[in-house]
C-alpha cells in the first residue's frame, strides 16, 4: 500500500511540474503530500510556491519538514530556500547560518557564495538594508476578500487638489503661496507618519474598501493606495 501511495504521489508531483497555473501546481503538490507526507520534492516545491506568494512562514515549515529528515544539514535545496525565506523576513543572521550550510554542500556554487557575501555584509553592518518592496499587483486585479497590504500613497499634489476642491490639472492656477503651502506640508507629514492610510480613508467601511476599483477588498490598517482620500 505504501508503494502504491508513493507511485500515485509521484504522478501528482509530475502533474505539478507540468502545470503552469501556480494555484493548480500548489494543489497537485498538496495531493502528493496527502499520500506521501514527507516527500522532499513535493515539500520543496510547495515551499517555493508559498514563498512566491509571500507566505514565508508557511514556506519555511515545508523546508523544515525536509531538513528534519536530513538532520538539518544535508538537503541543499531546502537549506538554500529556507535561507532565502529568512532573508525576506529580515532574519539575516539565521539566513546566513542556513546559506553557509548550503555553501558547505556546494563550496564552488557561485550563486550561493554571492548570497553568503551579501548576508555577511548585512550582518556585520557593512551594507545598508533596503526596505522590502511588496510585489506590485494592479489594484483592479486584486480579488474580493484579498487583503490589500501595499503602501502606495497618492501624490501630495493629488491630495492637495482634493483639499482645495479643484482638479489636479488646475491646481497650479489655484495654489497660493501661504496657506496652501502649509496644507501641502501637513499632507506630507500625515503621509510620512502614516496618519493617512486605509484606516482613515473615506472609502473604508466595515474593514472593506468601497472604491469601485477595489471590489470590496479587505484592507490592512497600515496600507494605502493611490485612490486614498481622507475621511
Amino acid at each position: 500500500m505504501k508503494e502504491r501511495n508513493s507511485d500515485v504521489a509521484a504522478m501528482w508531483i509530475e502533474k505539478g511540474f507540468n502545470e503552469q497555473d501556480p494555484e493548480k501546481k500548489l494543489h497537485y503538490f498538496g495531493l502528493a503530500l496527502e499520500l506521501d507526507p514527507n516527500n522532499p520534492v513535493a515539500l520543496n516545491n510547495k515551499g517555493m510556491l508559498l514563498y512566491k506568494k509571500g507566505k514565508f512562514h508557511e514556506a519555511i515549515e515545508c523546508y523544515d519538514r525536509i531538513l528534519k529528515q536530513y538532520n538539518m544539514s544535508r538537503y541543499l535545496p531546502a537549506l538554500y530556500n529556507k535561507a532565502l525565506a529568512l532573508k525576506k523576513m529580515e532574519r539575516f543572521e539565521a539566513a546566513l547560518t542556513f546559506m553557509n550550510r548550503a555553501l558547505k554542500q556546494q563550496p564552488d556554487n557561485g550563486k550561493i557564495k554571492l548570497h553568503v557575501e551579501n548576508l555577511t555584509r548585512i550582518v556585520e553592518g557593512k551594507e545598508e538594508i533596503k526596505p522590502r518592496m511588496e510585489t506590485r499587483i494592479p489594484i483592479e486585479k486584486l480579488a474580493v476578500n484579498q487583503v490589500y497590504t501595499l503602501w502606495e500613497p497618492p501624490a501630495v499634489s493629488t491630495l492637495l487638489a482634493y483639499e482645495m476642491k479643484c482638479s489636479h490639472k488646475d491646481i497650479k492656477y489655484y495654489k497660493g503661496f501661504g496657506e496652501d503651502l502649509v496644507k501641502e506640508k501637513i499632507i506630507q507629514d500625515k503621509i510620512s507618519r502614516r496618519v493617512y492610510c486605509c484606516g482613515t480613508c473615506r472609502f473604508r467601511k466595515d474593514e472593506l474598501c468601497q472604491h469601485k476599483d477595489t471590489k470590496a477588498m479587505l484592507i490592512s490598517q497600515n496600507a494605502i493606495c493611490k485612490n486614498f482620500r481622507p475621511e
